[in-house]
């Protein structure tokens, strides 16, 4: 199992820093992309990834920095790998239906006017650049993918839909928790069961504008469950803050093998 980052960095980065928090998890069928934010096709370009390669798009909630998958769809359907016309190649993306049909209907202003291969001007180009699949769970490559919920924007009468993924191949099982608050029995009951958990992680403090998990909570965690853990979402780990007791603070193109 291979898994290389885009980004680590939250809704607001500076660019410059880091890219937002999506990555590629390399399969037997090639690389199905984590989440699609505004920077994940810029990202691709400079790790070498043509946007014709990715197999399926995985989207884990409606927020823009993961679910801004427009641009990548019009590549790949209008520009071909060599540059030289167009490829007519729809998009895969799948998500549980909570997250894909609200999806495909905030694409419809983007993507419904569209050209066919006559060169004609048709409605309907949502559905023609993209193949929506709603789905919980599903193999691509020989290797799973399993939604499941997480608390993010939750209030009095809100539980906006939120996913993290479960990856697993032949050899190795893995975590990535999605954007979510703190939920240290779900953390410790993974960790059990998982080889790496990637766990959204942000270092500015907490008030009460918050739907994320903030860095004294996972540094409250017993030590050997910290060990698994690989920070992500978080942009950049403040010069003054000792992350030393986790495996690892993800950065942009940083790629792990479990």
């Amino acid at each position: 199992m291979r898994l290389t980052f885009l980004g680590s960095g939250g809704a607001f980065c500076d660019f410059r820093v880091n890219y937002q928090n999506n990555a590629v998890v390399h399969t037997e069928e090639g690389p199905v992309l984590l989440d699609c934010g505004i920077t994940a096709l810029q990202s691709l370009k400079e790790l070498g990834i043509r946007a014709h390669d990715i197999r399926a798009v995985l989207i884990t909630h409606l927020h823009a920095d993961h679910a801004s998958p427009a641009v990548l769809v019009g590549e790949r359907y209008y520009k071909s790998p060599d540059g030289r016309g167009a490829s007519f190649l729809p998009t895969p993306i799948l998500a549980p239906p909570d997250v894909i049909e609200p999806l495909m209907g905030s694409l419809v202003p983007f993507l419904d006017e569209y050209q066919d291969r006559s060169g004609a001007i048709r409605g309907g180009g949502t559905r023609a650049l993209v193949e929506a699949q709603a789905v919980t769970e599903t193999e691509i490559g020989g290797t799973r993918f399993r939604f499941f919920r997480v608390p993010h924007v939750v209030g009095a009468s809100i539980d906006k839909p939120a996913y993290g993924v479960e990856i697993a191949d032949a050899r190795r099982t893995v975590a990535w928790s999605g954007d979510t608050t703190f939920s240290p029995d779900w953390i410790q009951r993974t960790a059990e069961s998982v080889d790496l958990l990637f766990h959204e992680c942000t270092f500015v403090p907490r008030d009460r504008v918050t739907v994320h998990t903030h860095w004294p909570e996972l540094a409250s965690l017993p030590g050997e469950i910290r060990r698994q853990i690989v920070l992500m979402h978080h942009t950049a780990v403040p010069a003054d803050v000792d992350v030393s007791s986790v495996r690892a603070a993800a950065a942009r193109h940083d790629t792990f093998e479990p």
